[in-house]
């Protein structure tokens, strides 16, 4: 006799483990939901409705852990819930007739057992889609001369020929080597950085944009700007995605650009403007309060025209955050799992990297790549980096290592 402990992380996982030992169809069907434990909080909920979970909970078996004061307490409180997913989703359909805003909690719970593994995922931009079966490489294309990381190709002057042929070169090595975006920038979002005019930023990205779109038809474009001017002219150049730092929030007329094109869309939270986001950020909780600028910058995205698949979110690595701010957010980047969208994140050589190891930008490649293999075992799919041979390899092993059962 042999006892050989299982790390199930899944549904798909559980569901293959029991076919290896020749579970039947049905009884796999029936059985893999009760194979896979899950803990949530519930935040804000009142005393009573917080009782109705507590003894659902234990009549399907499992348990609900309250204050041990929330009948005495006024204000609204926290609890967790706990156990399998067959007895989550048995609590979901129990409390949609419940009074106490317990029926939107249900809906939040179906819909998160609606995305039980990331290959359910899939972004769609201007009616082509990227699979989010496996980590995606967006590489990173700095039009500017004062990028943090110092490979503006604007730093040094450049006649039009050759940034012709340094853009073909650099697109060249990374679609190559592995990236399926590129992310084309015209002004730094570095700390403490200015921002430049429209006329300016259209005038150094869109003739690169002209060049990519021409030798690279099948490569998704992105624009990173939160300037309309400037996204149009790029959509007019066949861009596929906005990478908007501030999530839509500086023109009203983004999001309309985006819903007439069917664009795909990436939504960042920053505190803040570059110039100003460092000047010591301060959060009650860092990961509570970007889940509901996301949520709610979501919602709105869906209210105005754009559909889920057109959306990822970015919690903003770096942008109007702490060091310790930055390790919280990859720490718990599962918490953002539960919009049901591809995340995108951008952590590739920042500056928390250097300061906990004491290294300069030059020097942070193996702290990136440790950072961004952290954050894809805690769900990341989308990685925009500088280094895109290294990371697409670094990643690709992981991801190899973490399919095999």
């Amino acid at each position: 006799m042999k006892l050989v402990p299982l790390h199930i992380r899944n549904i798909e996982e559980i569901k293959k483990n029991m076919e290896e030992i020749g579970v039947s169809s049905q009884g796999i069907e029936i059985m893999a939901p009760k194979g896979i434990f899950k803990v949530f909080k519930v935040e804000e909920i009142t005393s009573p409705a917080a009782n109705i979970i507590k003894q659902y909970m234990l009549s399907l078996g499992s348990d609900a852990a309250i204050p041990k004061d929330a009948f005495a307490r006024r204000k609204k409180i926290s609890l967790l819930i706990f156990g399998t997913v067959y007895q989550l989703k048995k609590l979901a359909e129990k409390l949609n007739s419940q009074p106490f805003g317990l029926s939107e909690l249900s809906k939040k719970l179906s819909d998160i057992f609606l995305k039980q593994t990331e290959s359910h995922l899939s972004f769609i931009a201007r009616g082509r889609i990227l699979n989010m079966d496996e980590p995606i490489v967006c590489g990173i294309l700095n039009v500017t001369p004062d990028s943090f990381s110092g490979d503006g190709l604007l730093k040094n002057t450049i006649t039009e020929t050759e940034l012709k042929k340094l853009v073909l070169k650099r697109i060249e090595l990374m679609v190559s080597k592995g990236a399926k975006i590129i992310d084309i920038g015209g002004e730094s979002s570095r700390p403490y950085s200015k921002p430049i005019r429209e006329d300016e930023e259209i005038r150094r990205v869109i003739p690169v944009l002209k060049i990519v779109r021409k030798e690279f038809p099948k490569v998704f474009l992105s624009i990173d700007t939160y300037k309309y001017k400037v996204a149009k002219e790029a959509v007019d150049e066949g861009v596929d995605i906005i990478n908007d730092i501030t999530a839509l929030r500086k023109s009203s007329q983004m999001v309309s650009l985006i819903s007439k094109y069917n664009l795909g869309c990436i939504l960042m939270h920053m505190k803040g403007t570059p110039k100003t986001m460092q000047n010591n950020p301060q959060y009650k909780d860092v990961v509570e309060e970007i889940f509901k600028f996301l949520e709610k910058r979501v919602n709105f995205c869906l209210k105005n025209g754009i559909d889920k698949e057109q959306i990822m979110v970015d919690p903003g690595i770096g942008f109007g955050k702490s060091v310790d701010d930055n390790l919280k957010i990859i720490n718990k980047l599962y918490v953002f799992k539960s919009l049901g969208l591809p995340i995108f994140l951008g952590i590739s050589r920042k500056s928390f990297i250097g300061k906990i190891l004491n290294v300069d930008i030059d020097k942070r490649l193996i702290g990136s790549i440790s950072a961004l293999v952290v954050s894809l075992i805690n769900g990341a799919n989308v990685f925009r980096v500088h280094d895109v041979e290294e990371t697409y390899q670094a990643l690709r092993l992981v991801y190899s290592i973490f399919r095999v059962n």
